[in-house]
């Protein structure tokens, strides 16, 4: 579980003041009773942030995940020029510099176009 902005901010200021892992866990107990007391590890891990990026807030949230790094700006006007031209040749075919899979993230997730394929279906006799 995580800590909260509270309890993040609780932990850098008695650092400062005491110094001590011991008496930083233990005000912590005292101060908030219904959590469990965070480890040295959390502790210097969230005073090293403080000192390294100024904030010991969770800062993940622009930088979690997989870098997107095939949906450049270049990618997305090749991809949107080549289908714009000519929508009914593949991505392969087309000798594009991208994958199939970052071609379909292209059309979907930057273009919001949403391929098909049509199917033709047999008469009934």
């Amino acid at each position: 579980m995580q800590l909260t902005k509270e309890q993040r901010t609780f932990i850098v200021e008695k650092y400062f003041q005491v110094k001590t892992f011991q008496q930083i866990i233990q005000s912590f107990q005292e101060h908030f009773r219904e959590r469990q007391s965070p480890t040295k590890m959390i502790i210097w891990r969230n005073v090293t942030k403080y000192k390294t990026e100024g904030t010991s807030l969770d800062l993940n949230k622009s930088r979690s995940g997989w870098k997107r790094t095939g949906l450049s700006e270049e990618n997305v006007r090749i991809v949107q020029g080549a289908l714009t031209e000519n929508p009914q040749i593949s991505a392969r075919k087309r000798g594009l510099d991208v994958t199939k899979s970052t071609f379909n993230r292209i059309i979907t997730l930057d273009l919001k176009w949403h391929p098909y394929k049509m199917h033709v279906l047999k008469a009934k006799n």
